[in-house]
């Protein structure tokens, strides 16, 4: 089976490609720490994180349609939460939107926190992205431990990134063997059984192969330490301390900090 990775332009050779994992997972990290700090209804530092972002993709050479098709997969999920945030919020109504008898007012700062709310979510999502484009996953795993995260969170995500695809392909799989059967038509509550039973069938598959796993894997001496595959040339370990990384993660760390400090200082 094909997947969109999320790691699938991480093996490019560009100035951003050969900066330590470490560095740039920090860097991401206190970017996402400060879009979340950013005040309510401050769109203008918002605004400075997506020209910080845009320059970093335009270095790294990163299709636009890679963030743009991730960016509409995952966002559905933070509609559902600002969907409702312009009927809610009070304040001056931008229009109203007549229901039978009843009348919906959208109010201007419902629709001022909604955008905003959005914005930080595509921010933050567009970083995680420029992460993974421009670091393969386990570059961001050793990054991750350098960080000093715990050890079974580190392991714990590259479980999940490995043995995901392979639940992805078991759940083609099945479809395509439940629409081989039945086609697909029928009555709904007969595709409702169907489509419920290949749900039930996968979980007590995903439940044995993770029996069988974790046995093979206590089988061959598995301490809880996963090992870590040979690092590029660029990435040596003597090569983890050079200038750029630091001057990098120290830039980064200063726009993330002054950030903050100019939307407290600004907007009061």
């Amino acid at each position: 089976m094909h997947h969109a990775m999320l790691d699938a332009f991480a093996a490019r050779d560009t100035p951003v490609h050969r900066l330590d994992g470490a560095a740039k997972t920090l860097v991401a990290l206190l970017l996402i720490l400060a879009v979340v700090l950013i005040q309510r209804d401050h769109l203008l530092p918002l605004a400075a994180v997506a020209a910080a972002l845009a320059g970093y993709q335009v270095i790294g050479k990163l299709p636009v349609g890679y963030t743009a098709k991730r960016l509409l997969i995952v966002s559905p999920f933070a509609l559902a939460i600002v969907v409702l945030f312009p009927f809610l919020e009070r304040g001056g109504a931008a229009w109203t939107i007549p229901v039978g008898p009843w009348s919906l007012s959208v109010s201007e700062a419902g629709l001022l926190r909604a955008g905003h709310l959005l914005a930080k979510f595509a921010l933050c999502a567009w970083t995680t992205l420029l992460l993974f484009g421009t670091t393969p996953f386990h570059g961001v795993l050793r990054g991750l431990s350098r960080l000093r995260v715990p050890r079974a969170l580190v392991v714990q995500l590259a479980f999940l990134y490995r043995y995901l695809w392979v639940l992805v392909d078991e759940m083609m799989r099945m479809s395509r063997a439940r629409a081989a059967r039945d086609g697909g038509e029928g009555p709904w509550r007969l595709r409702f059984r169907s489509r419920a039973g290949v749900v039930g069938v996968l979980f007590l598959r995903t439940w044995d192969r993770a029996e069988r796993i974790y046995w093979a894997m206590a089988a061959r001496g598995f301490d809880g330490t996963l090992p870590a595959p040979p690092p590029r040339p660029e990435a040596s370990p003597a090569q983890r301390s050079a200038v750029k990384d630091v001057l990098f993660a120290a830039g980064g760390a200063a726009f993330a900090v002054g950030l903050v400090i100019t939307d407290r200082l600004a907007y009061g």
